[in-house]
């Protein structure tokens, strides 16, 4: 957000650009979907209720998003994004690793599947 506030091109600030707008527009709200789900299972886990799916749910759609927003920051930033000048760098580095511990993306589909559907096994 900084970055785009302060970043001039064409006389003006980049966050002005429509493109730009709405990548900031889509990260804000992905963002906010992902630290809902995470309160949710939160909650569900403080209340000792049983909480599989949202789990699975938040671990999964929260280190996607992560990814998908350092991705689309590292874009806001240009070529300043690849640099180790800005924490934008780093940050999409360790978000790329995200998804890999406690299950992978596609295992924590599948439990969120099975837990809908109640199948254990896919072929």
């Amino acid at each position: 957000m900084r970055y785009a506030q302060e970043r001039n091109q064409h006389g003006k600030q980049i966050a002005g650009h429509q493109l730009i707008a709405d990548k900031i527009a889509v990260m804000a709200t992905e963002i906010d979907a992902a630290r809902l789900l995470t309160l949710r299972a939160a909650g569900m886990i403080d209340r000792g209720e049983r909480c599989d799916k949202e789990c699975a749910m938040a671990k999964w759609y929260g280190t996607e998003i992560a990814v998908n927003a350092t991705r689309q920051a590292v874009q806001i930033h240009g070529g300043n994004g690849v640099t180790t000048d800005f924490i934008v760098e780093r940050l999409a580095r360790e978000a790329i690793i995200g998804p890999i511990p406690d299950g992978t993306t596609e295992i924590q589909k599948l439990l969120i599947a099975r837990t809908l559907t109640g199948v254990q096994a896919f072929k």
